[in-house]
């Protein structure tokens, strides 16, 4: 598992990747109730970001194997686009 705060392109070179894992997209504060796990191939978390010019920021990346993500978020929404 990584956390991507400040490096949008690195979560961008992560993305491309590892089309095979999955992401959490959370606020900073790691808010339990707003944490939402994506396929990393999820357009919602990928490509263009279509709210500003970065994917991090007020919002946080974590990635890693599904597993990993669910065992440590276990609060975590499934994406209702890619799950």
């Amino acid at each position: 598992m990584h956390e991507y705060t400040v490096d949008s392109g690195a979560y961008e070179r992560w993305l491309a990747e590892h089309q095979d894992e999955f992401v959490v997209n959370a606020e900073r504060s790691l808010n339990p109730d707003n944490l939402v796990l994506h396929r990393a191939s999820c357009h919602t978390i990928n490509g263009t970001p279509s709210r500003g010019t970065t994917w991090v920021g007020s919002y946080i990346k974590i990635v890693g194997t599904r597993h990993e993500l669910e065992t440590e978020h276990p609060t975590a929404r499934p994406c209702r686009t890619c799950l």
